[in-house]
């Protein structure tokens, strides 16, 4: 692609909302893409004036907006010998519209193409038709009679014929806006007549670039070009739009976003522009139009966060006028988007404090719990409400949502006030729906029953059954079978160090050597802490890195960071955990995500990870891998921290009534699996 300087560059409108883009030549640099001159634009004459679009050209500038540049697609006219114009111009003459065509007129003209039965004789009434009674009124009609009669392979034979040019030629230059949108949108099926789409696509961009198409217009063009398949034409209207930022207003910004999946090089340059008008929009949003916007934004996969934020203040501000599927779509939005704040919980909280039990949909409910499992919020009022819910609603619950009420607590290790009640609730309607349920929510559930210490020995004897275990096997899909398997040793394991009414261990050992994750953020804190740590521990023998515990599974979970041992004792983990207690240390390191949003509490699994440890004997420290990361740098500190977690070391738990003989069994096992 050849580019060359255009000099000297003249932008005459000074008012425009494209000041934004352009402040100055130092920051617009215009380079000559394209040569041709017709076929670029449309260009061509046919009588009425339009000898100058001969003149437009495809270019790319270059746009500044603070720190971000962009290369992006433009058209630019040449006025005189050296001089060009970019965009809009005082100097490009105004084409004079149609003169208006009197109804009788136009009624017989239509009746008379309507009563041709062939595309020859549609072609011989517009031929007979005089320059000025030829309207685009009637063209439009002309064509639409050409395409009903004729078949698409025909139609390609009449493209080139000066009697379908004049039908064409007289709706692309003398038809107004709505007209020439209305005949590009009834062309998506037409996609051979490619001279034809491309005639009337470059009028658009041209109307475009002179100012005259509206931001509606332009909304609409993106999205007939798009399906037409003129993806280079699309990235040409950002100029308009941004022409018309102040256009854009509470009625049209969701059409504007509505175009954003059509365009690719230029989608920053509009989401530019919508930054920075929905601040002055936001508070007039109809909620339909707002559903639009995230839904848009969800197509993209983007989350501007000036954009969701000011989304986030509109819902907090007519949560009380929004219903609850429009509640149900914009949470669903949010949490698509991996956005949400403090007004979003807050307006969430007002809303289930006013409706609570007066709900009536159930996926409003899912969709609360799901975002604030997602973003770990963990709000007592927003969970006590929902788990209010569950028990005044369960009779009419679908079984298929029963993971969806439960797991959110388990996750966020969240114990309702009516926690007796509600689990009472959860025991019964478990029972009755059990052969309902998906096997595979089934083993979730579990899961959260033993993350919140709860134990259902009342289905222990359903899950562990080799008709239930065919069946989960059977509609598991393969890639999640291990993280299912997985689970479920979990589940045995916790109700084999924690209930002593439990006769298990039910699953064998898994001795197959298996790689287990461990985050690459905790792996590189270690090693760059080790020093500090073999000081503490007593010596480099004193210490192990990355152990899985013989008692228990081999699970990510289970992988302890750094363990604390005597030196010279052989395999650490052949003591006997029954008698020998609060010697060794597990040290844990919690990344951020391991905490709720406020960083106050463990969520579920962390929690019943360390209760585990302790079970087994194990003192326990944690340690916050966001203070170990600052620290690093200052040796001194991180070594009063590290004391510091030391001395509050969590102390072993009792081992549980009836589960010793289970635990010290577990210790003749084989010896201990470590990944150094």
């Amino acid at each position: 692609m050849s580019r060359c300087m255009l000099s000297p560059l003249r932008l005459y409108r000074t008012s425009s909302g494209l000041q934004h883009y352009l402040p100055n030549l130092a920051r617009a640099c215009l380079f000559s893409s394209d040569s041709s001159s017709s076929s670029s634009s449309g260009g061509g004459s046919n009588g009425n004036g339009n000898n100058n679009k001969s003149f437009v050209r495809n270019t790319t500038i270059l746009v500044q907006q603070g720190c971000d540049i962009q290369e992006l697609p433009v058209v630019v006219r040449k006025v005189a010998e050296d001089e060009f114009v970019a965009l809009i111009s005082n100097k490009i003459i105004d084409c004079q519209p149609a003169a208006a065509q009197k109804d009788t007129e136009l009624d017989e003209m239509v009746k008379t193409l309507e009563a041709c039965h062939t595309v020859q004789g549609v072609c011989l009434v517009t031929d007979g038709i005089g320059e000025e009674s030829f309207s685009p009124d009637v063209a439009v009609r002309a064509l639409e009679r050409i395409l009903k009669l004729e078949s698409l392979l025909e139609l390609k034979n009449w493209e080139d014929k000066p009697s379908f040019e004049k039908i064409i030629n007289c709706i692309v230059y003398r038809g107004r806006n709505e007209t020439v949108l209305d005949v590009m949108d009834g062309l998506r099926n037409y996609l051979e007549l490619a001279k034809t789409i491309d005639m009337l696509g470059n009028e658009l961009v041209y109307r475009c670039s002179e100012n005259k198409l509206s931001v509606e217009q332009c909304c609409e063009a993106i999205e007939s070009l798009t399906q037409c398949r003129r993806f280079e034409m699309v990235e040409k209207f950002w100029s308009g739009i941004a022409d018309q930022e102040k256009q854009i207003t509470d009625k049209n910004i969701h059409l504007v976003f509505s175009i954003l999946p059509y365009l690719k090089i230029s989608r920053r340059a509009v989401l530019n522009i919508l930054e920075r008008r929905i601040p002055s929009v936001w508070w007039q949003m109809s909620t339909g139009c707002t559903i639009d916007v995230l839904q848009s934004l969800e197509t993209c996969k983007m989350s501007p966060f000036r954009i969701t934020q000011t989304l986030a203040r509109w819902l907090n501000t007519n949560i009380h006028a929004v219903s609850e599927a429009q509640l149900e779509a914009v949470l669903e939005s949010f949490t698509n988007l991996g956005f949400s704040d403090n007004q979003i919980e807050r307006s969430i909280e007002r809303y289930v404090k006013a409706k609570g039990i007066k709900v009536v949909s159930q996926s409003l409910i899912v969709s609360i719990l799901k975002h604030c499992q997602t973003f770990r919020l963990r709000n007592s009022h927003i969970l006590n409400g929902c788990s209010e819910f569950f028990i005044a609603n369960h009779q009419n619950l679908d079984p298929g949502y029963l993971k969806a009420f439960l797991c959110p607590y388990g996750y966020l290790d969240f114990h309702p006030l009516n926690s007796n009640k509600f689990f009472e609730t959860l025991d019964m309607y478990l029972d009755l729906n059990f052969t309902k349920i998906h096997p595979n929510d089934i083993i979730h559930i579990m899961f959260c029953y033993v993350c919140l210490e709860r134990y259902p020995l009342p289905f222990v004897n359903r899950i562990f059954n080799p008709y239930f275990l065919d069946v989960l096997h059977a509609r598991t899909r393969p890639e999640r079978l291990d993280r299912v398997r997985s689970l479920l040793k979990v589940f045995d394991t916790s109700l084999t160090l924690e209930c002593p009414d439990y006769d298990g261990p039910l699953l064998p050992r898994d001795h197959s050597a298996k790689a287990v994750f461990h985050d690459g953020r905790i792996k590189r804190i270690v090693n760059y802490i080790i020093p500090e740590l073999e000081e503490l521990a007593g010596g480099p023998n004193n210490m192990t890195k990355f152990a899985i515990l013989q008692h228990l599974p081999v699970n990510e979970l289970y992988l302890v960071d750094v363990i604390f041992h005597p030196p010279g004792m052989g395999s650490i983990f052949s003591l006997n955990t029954a008698k020998e207690r609060n010697i060794n240390v597990a040290v844990l390191i919690h990344l951020p995500e391991y905490y709720n949003a406020s960083g106050e509490h463990l969520i579920g699994p962390q929690a019943m990870r360390i209760r585990h440890l302790r079970r087994l004997g194990l003192k326990v420290v944690t340690l916050k891998f966001d203070v170990l990361y600052k620290l690093k740098v200052h040796p001194a500190e991180l070594r009063k921290y590290l004391v510091e977690r030391l001395k509050q070391a969590l102390e072993a738990l009792p081992v549980a009534k009836g589960t010793a003989a289970a635990a010290a069994a577990s210790t003749k096992e084989a010896g201990p699996q470590t990944e150094q």
